[in-house]
């Protein structure tokens, strides 16, 4: 959003411009005229005039109600659709804690599944629990949340596990592997 409401607050802020509006938009039987304005009215009138507020027509000074209803549709169309599916159990991108719901823990568990591991792709115990970390607070129960979903298969001793099931937010996805991390940490440490 702009920052145009600024300057309608900021006219309306000082009193005798806000006196000054009042007088125009009350009208009375005599509408207020430009002519009719002491000096100081007018360099008030020009700020109320530049913030979109009032106008002059044939003289007549006119009070603009559309300038507050500009402002208002701008603001509601700036403000961001707040997040559906999955993402609405997330913040910052991280998973503060399950859904209550079953329906919508097995949303969060695939969407996670395909943002941490690729298909088939095996990964040590560790790494996994790495990922997940970067996900959640509670990288363990995640991460056997994955496994009694079916989502993730693991070895006999719990050394490497892969993904096994696609799900619908596979498409187009790059997993988070958290390589170009290690990587952009690597070469700081081998300059």
């Amino acid at each position: 959003m702009s920052n145009e409401w600024r300057q309608v607050v900021a006219a309306l802020a000082d009193e005798d411009r806000l006196r000054l509006f009042a007088r125009i938009v009350d009208g009375g039987p005599d509408p207020l005229t430009a002519d009719g304005l002491t000096t100081d009215d007018r360099r008030r009138l020009s700020t109320l005039r530049a913030a979109g507020l009032v106008s002059v027509q044939d003289e007549t000074l006119r009070a603009e109600p559309g300038r507050f209803r500009e402002l208002l549709t701008a603001a509601a169309s700036a403000e961001p659709e707040p997040p559906t599916g999955p993402e609405r159990f997330l913040t910052d991108g991280r998973l503060q804690g399950m859904p209550r719901r079953r329906r919508d823990r097995e949303e969060v568990v695939r969407y996670l599944a395909a943002q941490v591991l690729a298909l088939h792709e095996p990964v040590s115990e560790r790494a996994l629990t790495d990922r997940l970390h970067r996900r959640t607070a509670d990288p363990v129960g995640l991460r056997r949340a994955l496994v009694d979903a079916g989502l993730v298969t693991r070895t006999r001793d719990g050394a490497e596990y892969w993904r096994t099931t696609v799900t619908e937010f596979d498409s187009g996805l790059e997993p988070d592997t958290g390589l170009d991390e290690q990587a952009e940490e690597q070469g700081a440490e081998n300059p």
